[in-house]
């Protein structure tokens, strides 16, 4: 028997499928624009491996770590499907806070939270995520957004969340990574591919993402990503989730 209140993995997506890159012109570089936000869920959900599985532990883990009085604060939030998941999963009331930099994006978050308004206190914000405040926060969320920020800001973000974190406060971060062995990282990205193309997207699309995202997506290693962590004040960091080039972390202040 499925129990969504023991285990939550029905996701809110939008259902315009994600047709961007079929035919030209392609956004390139790649910018959170109306025409990406309008079929983001679809992309995402297609194109980042365990996907569902991933926000289902990350509200898991929410539910674990939050502290009555306390912010759950998701960075990157995009169309809010996270919060949506965790404030259906999460009885008891809650301040949740959404940050973007894509207007359009908080647009379609603003939509789909509607309904857990009636239990919780939800904030969006439109702004950088480092020029927020993550004060009296007891779980910090971000997903695939790290990997978009300059490498110098990255560590400046990480400090600030450790500092705006309270004592046993959770971070939870998804990050997509590369091998440090190129053999390594040759066979992850055919078999990334592979599962892209299993998901219906054509080559064509996959080539042209890929070259949208180049010089946009800057991705780490895991060890890189686990010292910047541990360079951030966290101490206690532990893996939780890793399939091909997708990696979910856990560290607690």
């Amino acid at each position: 028997m499925k129990d969504s209140e023991i285990y939550p993995t029905e996701l809110y997506l939008s259902p315009e499928k994600d047709e961007l890159f079929q035919k030209e012109p392609w956004p390139k570089p790649f910018v959170f624009n109306e025409d990406v936000v309008n079929v983001f869920d679809n992309m995402i959900s297609r194109s980042v491996p365990l996907y569902r599985e991933v926000l289902a532990c990350a509200a898991h883990w929410a539910k674990a770590y939050y502290q009555t009085g306390t912010k759950i604060i998701d960075i990157g939030c995009s169309t809010g499907t996270f919060l949506e998941l965790i404030g259906r999963f999460l009885q008891q009331p809650a301040t949740l806070v959404g940050i973007d930099n894509s207007q359009p994006m908080l647009e379609k978050a603003r939509e789909k939270l509607l309904p857990i308004q009636q239990i919780h206190q939800v904030q969006l914000i439109c702004d950088s995520a480092e020029n927020c405040s993550f004060e009296n926060s007891s779980v910090v969320i971000i997903n695939y957004t790290l990997q978009f920020l300059p490498l110098q800001v990255r560590q400046k973000l990480l400090k600030s969340i450790y500092q705006g974190l309270v004592p046993g406060g959770l971070l939870f971060l998804s990050e997509k990574v590369k091998s440090p062995y190129p053999l390594f990282q040759e066979t992850i990205t055919r078999h990334y591919e592979a599962f892209k193309a299993y998901n219906g997207y054509a080559q064509t699309e996959i080539e042209r993402k890929k070259e949208a995202l180049e010089n946009v997506l800057v991705p780490l290693t895991e060890t890189e990503q686990l010292q910047m962590l541990k360079d951030s004040g966290f101490q206690q960091v532990d893996s939780l989730i890793k399939l091909h080039n997708f990696l979910s972390l856990v560290a607690l202040k």
